[in-house]
């Protein structure tokens, strides 16, 4: 047990009885003027392990199956009750970018397949969210990955230049896990922020991140299938003026926003419409704001679907656990990914993935405003260099997922999550390497890691892509 009992601990209840009565001696504070001191504490040490991966999103699974396949003892710790981040706490469908990524994302969606959980949408393959879970759950038993749901990572443990590890808080209270090798899949960065990394934040525009998204799934849908937002939108906006209503949607006509994706259920779909904007997604009182407002949009969404034939009795099933994050920190890195490099289509020797996704900026202002002149900027197929999965300040830290390096530009079309599990694959393979070489991650050769991904079915560009 990692339970701390106190001096206070006392049996209760009679001969034979397990009860307990505990008391916890409790911290001492100091208080100040604007703030409060903590007084120095022993942290207890749960475990320590080889690899330490925060973050069971789409790029902490990827990372902590390949570090576990590769041989190392790997601890997965994740805030919510189910891997998968926005697959599932999110409900984000569908799978972008899926294909090409090799190695694990082929694996997942061939598990999901046969589940019958996998299906061709009008734009792409959608999955049960359901089926997910339980798929990534299996994924990481198998692999013998030690999972830690209820858990956040609340500071870096950092020696020098080094990290060693992540400070933890549970129902357990505060403890320490120390690892070889840390990886960062908070999706936020938010580990490598508080090792004290350097990181970019908002458009070069304004200033702002990217429009948050609560997901939302309704049924029956009667296998409905719209071929672009603007045909769903048109409908809304007749939908608002037939029933004098005051609600504004909360986008402008474009090719983002609305969709009803269909499900493999086929009765069933996920709504991608709400959006709210110049929220700071760092922030509990505007992540809290964002979370209240779109899930009002998403009932009130469903009341005007409800007024056209192909939704005539439908109902929200559920709003997803988890907002949707499109932006935040970016971890400036040993390399930066650029709209530069988007636009030449650049290859990298330490390749981990190519990419084949639109720059997707949704506007971050507001619908009422000039859209970002980057949107849909012509670009070519390129490559993610291991680099950008390096922070420049610090050891014994990769990063993984929609924090790595790259500039707002490259990051509205690698964020997707079928590449953001190709970075976590990539990071997992380079930790467990690093961990049995008894080097750093920046030591690793990128060239070896960019040839082993593709010998397990990762196809990069050719030269003369």
């Amino acid at each position: 047990m990692s339970e701390n009992h106190g001096s206070g601990d006392r049996d209760v209840g009679g001969e034979g009885s397990k009860e307990r009565t505990v008391r916890h001696p409790p911290h001492g504070f100091r208080l100040g003027d604007g703030f409060v001191i903590e007084e120095p504490r022993r942290l207890p040490l749960r475990h320590r392990c080889q690899v330490l991966v925060c973050g069971a999103g789409p790029a902490g699974v990827g990372a902590a199956l390949a570090a576990a396949r590769e041989g190392a003892d790997v601890i997965l710790l994740e805030r919510w009750a189910m891997a998968g981040g926005m697959w599932t706490a999110g409900l984000v469908n569908p799978f972008f970018e899926w294909r090409e990524k090799g190695f694990l994302v082929a694996e997942l969606i061939a598990r999901l397949e046969s589940a019958g959980a996998w299906k061709l949408w009008v734009k792409d393959y959608c999955f049960d969210p359901e089926a997910m879970k339980l798929t990534l759950e299996t994924m990481l038993a198998e692999a013998g990955v030690e999972l830690l749901y209820y858990t956040l990572a609340v500071d870096a443990i950092r020696c020098g230049d080094r990290v060693r590890g992540a400070v933890i808080e549970s129902k357990a209270g505060r403890e320490a896990i120390l690892a070889d090798v840390v990886i960062d899949a908070s999706g936020d960065g938010d580990l490598a922020a508080r090792a004290g990394c350097e990181f970019r934040f908002g458009s070069p525009v304004d200033g702002f991140v990217q429009p948050m998204t609560l997901m939302f799934e309704i049924d029956p849908i009667h296998g409905l299938r719209h071929r672009n937002s603007g045909e769903l939108y048109d409908w809304l906006r007749a939908a608002i003026e037939a029933t004098g209503s005051d609600f504004e949607l909360p986008f402008p006509r474009y090719s983002a926003a609305p969709y009803v994706i269909t499900l493999p259920c086929d009765a069933g779909g996920a709504v991608q419409a709400t959006h709210v904007y110049r929220l700071n997604p760092l922030d509990p009182a505007d992540l809290t704001g964002a979370t209240v407002a779109t899930r009002r949009q998403a009932h009130e969404l469903t009341r005007l679907l409800r007024t056209m034939p192909p939704f005539r009795d439908v109902r929200i099933t559920a709003t997803a656990p988890a907002i949707g994050l499109r932006e935040s920190r970016r971890i400036i890195g040993c390399a930066t990914l650029t709209r530069d490099d988007l636009a030449a289509g650049r290859r990298f020797e330490d390749a981990v993935c190519a990419v084949r996704f639109g720059v997707d900026i949704h506007r971050a202002a507001g619908a009422g405003t000039t859209p970002d002149p980057a949107h849909g900027i012509r670009m070519r197929p390129y490559e993610i260099p291991f680099r950008c999965l390096l922070p420049r300040d610090v050891r014994g830290l990769l990063l993984a997922g929609r924090c790595i390096s790259g500039d707002h530009y490259a990051h509205a079309s690698y964020r997707v999550t079928g590449s953001m599990m190709a970075t976590g694959q990539a990071a997992g393979l380079a930790a467990a390497w690093a961990v049995g070489q008894g080097c750093d991650p920046a030591d690793i050769d990128g060239r070896r890691l960019r040839r082993v991904l593709a010998e397990r079915g990762c196809r990069f560009l050719p030269d003369d892509a």
